[in-house]
């Protein structure tokens, strides 16, 4: 799993991972919402109170401007001062003064440091920027500001008497205390985020542990089927009706159902083993059976008259007769029943060869053969050359049997795609419909001398090379067998080269 490739986690990884983005996402949103809303209301708070005490000394000071009552003006100033308690965490009053229009102190909360009647002149800059703004005031104002480490909210209120500008009233508060809330809540907000990311996460760990278990416990059963292990499947638990539950419910039926399928598939193979067994026991008896009463017959005879030299003549053939009769039914079967292992593959060359022995087999009956190998002998097949031959020799034998007044055999090769193709024809009596379906089963035959297993050996050989054969064939037209076998790839025919 690669920690940079968030595609690549597990499910145990990604759950609790989501549930925490998600909660502290959330809870930031929320969390910078409040402080926000905290912040401007505190704030809001804070100069309307600093408002408020101004306006209250901007009332009461022209009256004691105007009489030169300064002691009075600072008692007003003092009395005001005293509605900020001086308490941990409240807002502090950090200066309060009455000033007149040229900027002399007529009250001051500090007299020491700024005595009455002296102009007020800040060395800072900014100091003194805030004091010419405040001389020009005409109403009510705000001004925000910093100074003496902490900034701080000033209210600035003109004292007027009979619309003639008197002086003004200056209150400033200091917003540290009001900052210390606001981190104190911000502080709050994180703790309670990080609380519940942690929460989340147990619990998102906790949800994928359980969903992981059932996923992997559903996967692992999937990879059983998928290897067609159905019998070894045990039903998984669906304790829960969730859409997991719902799907583990559904493997379960399905599981269920491919193991019986498979069981069914099991019995009805064997049955059709058995079935095919008892045809194939079946015939085997029925063609060794039928020789073997006739040889029977002939030893008897024989040991009723064993000194009849005629007798001899005429029946030692006909034991030979029988005797090869049932050879050749038994040796049918073994080439049916063995088993060569996997097969080298093998080139075409060795058609050549089996052009000679069927035109041996041919010989001097009135057949003509056309040969048309359309096929490099360096083309690699899938198969060896002995069962090859084989195939073609037992459909080429068959085809001159179909022939016994004579007429042409054709052989014919070409590949198509990856697939060699090659037809046997012939222009012999021809098969009829009710024949065709039965042409490849075991000891079907409509010679009197056949075997019946020529045709079934050569269709489980063809079934064996992972091929297909096909017939075409009308009564008094010929027939025609056309075989399809895989070619072996590039790479196996540069091996065998």
């Amino acid at each position: 799993m690669s920690w940079y490739r968030p595609q690549s986690w597990s499910l145990s990884v990604k759950i609790p991972v989501i549930h925490s983005v998600m909660i502290v996402g959330v809870a930031l949103t929320i969390g910078v919402v409040v402080v926000a809303q905290a912040w401007v209301q505190f704030r809001e708070e804070l100069e309307e109170k600093a408002l408020l005490l101004a306006r209250d000394v901007a009332t009461a000071a022209p009256e004691a401007i105007l009489r030169n009552d300064y002691w009075t003006l600072y008692n007003t100033l003092r009395r005001t001062a005293s509605h900020m308690p001086a308490r941990i965490g409240e807002p502090r009053l950090l200066s309060g003064m009455v000033l007149d229009m040229d900027g002399q102190v007529l009250a001051h909360i500090d007299p020491m440091n700024h005595p009455l009647g002296l102009a007020l002149d800040p060395a800072e800059e900014a100091e003194r920027r805030l004091l010419d703004d405040a001389l020009r005031t005409v109403t009510p104002s705000i001004v925000t500001g910093s100074g003496g480490g902490s900034d701080f909210i000033e209210s600035v209120v003109p004292i007027t008497f009979d619309q003639k500008r008197l002086g003004v009233v200056r209150i400033r508060v200091s917003m540290a205390e009001l900052q210390g809330k606001i981190w104190r809540a911000g502080l709050t907000v994180l703790v309670l985020t990080l609380g519940l990311a942690a929460a989340g996460s147990l619990l998102g760990a906790v949800i994928s542990s359980r969903m992981g278990r059932r996923l992997k416990a559903l996967a692992e059963g999937m990879e059983t089927v998928g290897r067609g292990e159905v019998s070894q499947v045990r039903p998984l638990a669906a304790a829960n009706r969730d859409e997991i539950g719902q799907l583990v419910a559904r493997f379960n039926d399905m599981a269920a159902e491919l193991a019986e399928k498979k069981r069914l598939e099991e019995k009805l193979a064997l049955s059709e083993k058995l079935a095919s067994l008892g045809q194939i026991v079946a015939g085997v008896a029925h063609e060794v059976n039928n020789p073997l009463g006739g040889m029977l017959n002939c030893i008897n005879t024989l040991k009723m008259h064993p000194e009849d030299p005629a007798l001899l003549r005429r029946y030692l053939p006909l034991l030979e007769k029988g005797l090869n009769r049932i050879g050749a039914t038994v040796q049918g079967l073994l080439v049916e029943l063995q088993n060569e292992g996997e097969p080298a593959p093998c080139d075409l060359a060795c058609l050549s060869d089996l052009k000679e022995l069927v035109a041996a087999e041919i010989g001097d009956r009135k057949i003509a053969l056309r040969w048309d190998n359309g096929v490099p002998g360096e083309t690699c097949l899938g198969c060896s050359c002995p069962n090859l031959q084989q195939v073609l020799l037992n459909l080429m034998n068959n085809s001159i049997r179909a022939m016994p007044e004579g007429g042409t055999l054709a052989f014919r090769s070409c590949r198509e795609n990856n697939s060699l193709v090659m037809e046997v024809e012939d222009s012999g009596v021809g098969i009829p419909k009710e024949h065709r379906r039965h042409l490849f089963d075991p000891f079907f035959t409509s010679r009197p001398n056949g075997t019946g297993l020529g045709l079934w050996v050569t269709y489980q050989l063809v079934q064996r090379m992972h091929g297909t054969i096909q017939v075409e064939s009308e009564p008094g037209q010929g027939s025609l067998f056309r075989v399809r076998l895989p070619l072996e790839s590039d790479a196996v025919a540069e091996k065998v080269q």
